[in-house]
């Protein structure tokens, strides 16, 4: 019963994060949106794997738990714009830390 307006929901906060991305910047600037999304991918995943070894789990496990982490979560899309609007983030690092965000996701 829920499901269809989870499922609106989702789409319509997809679609508005579509809006606010600039493909054209985006495609001149793809080295550095690769190496950042590389780069996150890599060290969160280091340092939730040292999270969870640190708690006594095996290596196989604590790989699979920072590979399933590594990702830049929704809320990121909040701060950037929150940060946008305060003049914290200028231009074009906004516009490539929201490509980031979104290619992470």
């Amino acid at each position: 019963m829920i499901e269809p307006i989870c499922n609106l929901f989702a789409a319509l906060f997809l679609s508005s994060i579509g809006m606010l991305i600039h493909v054209h910047f985006l495609w001149n600037h793809v080295d550095i949106l690769v190496a950042s999304v590389i780069l996150v991918i890599v060290i969160k995943t280091i340092i939730i794997a040292s999270v969870v070894k640190g708690f006594g789990y095996n290596n196989k496990t604590s790989v699979l738990v920072g590979m399933s982490m590594a990702q830049i979560g929704e809320f990121a899309f909040v701060l950037l714009s929150r940060a946008s609007n305060l003049h914290l983030v200028e231009g074009k690092l906004y516009l490539l830390l929201l490509g980031t965000t979104a290619l992470s996701l």
